[in-house]
């Protein structure tokens, strides 16, 4: 699956935006208020420009194309 990364992330303001997920593991439960336990989805996306892999939260990639 192809995702550009959040633009919070230090590699998209670099111009490094774009990239296909390799992998997605499931990461450790954390407490938030109100809500309990979660466990959120993180995703290993190798990026085109500096053919790295970067681990984000899957819910704030966009998939493109």
């Amino acid at each position: 699956m192809r995702v550009q990364i959040p633009a919070y992330h230090d590699a998209w303001m670099k111009g490094d935006r774009y990239g296909n997920v390799v992998k997605v593991t499931k990461s450790q439960h954390r407490m938030t208020a109100g809500v309990g336990l979660v466990q959120n989805e993180i995703a290993h996306v190798l990026m085109d420009k500096s053919n790295k892999v970067l681990k984000v939260d899957l819910d704030d990639c966009e998939v493109v194309g």
